[in-house]
């Protein structure tokens, strides 16, 4: 289908920016008429955006190409809201601007002042390099089909660093306070749009579901109060770190799952700080804001429930990816806290800001380093990626060795924690790269973390890589106590198994001689 969006545009919005109005000029008059066909397709792609990620969003627009003083504008300009309700002072917005780029970000919307001032320290000085936009040229949005365009616009928005209530909450237009639902059909109808989000895409074995673009398994069921899930990071569906079941009653304070809003009626998952069940390590309750590191929410609720600890899981106001990869490090958080390695430290208040994990800057090639192999789309690197990391852990699994997925709260993270008998336990960072840039990314991740975290001084730093590395490059990377094993995908294979090396499954503490060295996904991620 066609965007809409046509050169003349572009030429349009700059020939006239900034001109006062003069209604029956004939040239200005045509000007006016096409520049407001522009804004009509910047609201169709608004809609279309809202209507792929926000279901209870709304899309507001003016199509006047002037502003208040009868100039015209530089730009079309659209909001998404991402619910009804939300602050009107911050919206996602799309649009194009003379200076010959689409652009879909995280905007306000009338904010003046010290709000203004702190969104602009969080946006950065361009669209180019801010965390909460993105941008494409004039050539290339105006190549793409209308299709395209959308597919585009939703990725992006779920690769913004900041969500939508993180930044109104940090411009202070939401409060942090939530109130749990007591409405069966508000609960119930949240709960199945959370699970419908974690079914799209995820691929099954069985009864078991892995999750669409992270390794975390589930299953699921149909309760009395509505969707009930398992969730964990065994592959195998034996372990699970912590059960989300929709209440029959929702509020009550028996029940360890809810659904909380806000004061602008976003909705939000909510889970007690209580994880039980049939797993053979004991209840976690006291310990689990220690252990996790998580802040419980502020909640209001009727009797009892207002004196839980309620945690939240996700905005099931957000883009889906993003509700995924919430529940995702939400899980992963759960498992490590169910998961206790020998000579554990308590996770330390560090007082660090969010972020996301630090990466080594380095060149894009380096072939002249590392074995050259063809360049590889970075969605199929993440496929890959999951891969090992599922082979990985059946592997661990099988031999009853426990690890762990590393995360911080603050979301810094690293591929695996592996539990060792004798020595050190295990920090694991997997690559699956071509160039020496992924190297750079493993040292910097596995340097500055054991640098960071007191718990993580002590761990053994392995760097688990498919491509050979040279003896130069080995060399310089061991120098920092970071060792090297390198797996392999079988000839022939359908980059569902991985091999790999007896020295490195002796390292993690499977039996010799291991009949495991090559393992098959049962699940391969979806793009």
């Amino acid at each position: 289908m066609d965007s809409g969006f046509r050169p003349e545009h572009f030429e349009l919005l700059r020939r006239w920016r900034e001109t006062a109005r003069v209604t029956g000029n004939p040239e200005q008059d045509e000007a006016y008429a096409k520049l407001i066909d522009a804004y009509e397709a910047t609201a169709k792609w608004a809609r279309a955006v809202r209507d792929r990620v926000f279901p209870r969003g709304e899309v507001r627009k003016l199509s006047k190409p002037t502003n208040q003083a009868q100039k015209f504008k530089p730009y079309t300009w659209v909001r998404i809201y991402p619910w009804a309700g939300a602050p009107a002072g911050l919206a996602y917005t799309v649009g194009i601007d003379a200076g010959g780029e689409f652009c879909i970000k995280i905007d306000t919307v009338n904010l003046f002042g010290p709000q203004r001032e702190r969104y602009e320290a969080l946006r950065g000085p361009d669209h180019g390099t801010s965390p909460i936009a993105a941008i494409l040229s004039e050539e290339v949005g105006l190549g793409m089909s209308f299709e395209q365009l959308v597919d585009w616009s939703v990725a992006q928005i779920a690769r913004f660093q900041s969500s939508y209530d993180d930044v109104a909450s940090e411009l202070g237009l939401l409060a942090k306070g939530l109130r749990l639902v007591t409405d069966a059909a508000v609960s119930s109808e949240a709960f199945e749009r959370w699970r419908d989000i974690l079914l799209e895409q995820s691929p099954a074995s069985g009864r078991v579901y892995r999750m669409r673009d992270h390794p975390v398994w589930f299953v699921t069921r149909d309760g009395q109060g509505g969707p009930e899930l398992s969730l964990g990071l065994d592959p195998t569906g034996q372990e699970w770190a912590v059960e989300i079941n929709a209440p029959p009653a929702p509020g009550d304070f028996n029940r360890l799952s809810a659904i909380g809003v806000d004061e602008a009626g976003g909705r939000y998952l909510l889970r007690q700080g209580w994880l039980r069940g049939r797993r053979p390590a004991p209840d976690i309750r006291a310990e689990f804001q220690s252990r996790t590191g998580l802040t419980a929410a502020s909640v209001q609720g009727e009797g009892k429930a207002a004196e839980r600890e309620w945690f939240v899981v996700a905005n099931l106001d957000d883009v889906p990816a993003r509700i995924r990869q919430r529940t995702a490090e939400f899980v992963e958080l759960c498992w490590a806290a169910r998961t206790p390695f020998t000579h554990d430290m308590p996770a330390a208040s560090d007082g660090l800001q969010n972020g996301s994990s630090f990466e080594a800057d380095g060149e894009k090639g380096g072939s002249y380093l590392l074995s050259a192999r063809p360049a590889i789309d970075a969605k199929v690197v993440d496929q890959l990626h999951g891969t090992v990391w599922e082979c990985l852990a059946r592997v661990l699994a099988k031999h009853h060795v426990k690890y762990r997925k590393w995360r911080h709260a603050r979301r810094y993270e690293i591929d695996m924690e592996v539990e060792r008998q004798q020595g050190s336990h295990l920090l694991v960072e997997i690559k699956t790269g071509c160039c020496l840039s992924d190297v750079y990314s493993a040292v910097g991740q596995l340097e500055i973390y054991r640098k960071l975290f007191p718990q993580l001084a002590n761990h053994q730093a392995v760097m688990l890589i498919d491509t050979p590395v040279t003896p130069f490059i080995r060399q310089a990377v061991e120098a920092l106590d970071i060792v090297v094993h390198q797996y392999e995908w079988p000839k022939g294979a359908d980059r569902k198994n991985v091999q790999f090396s007896e020295a490195f499954l002796q390292l993690c503490g499977v039996p010799q001689p291991s009949d495991v060295t090559v393992v098959q996904a049962h699940v391969s991620l979806t793009g």
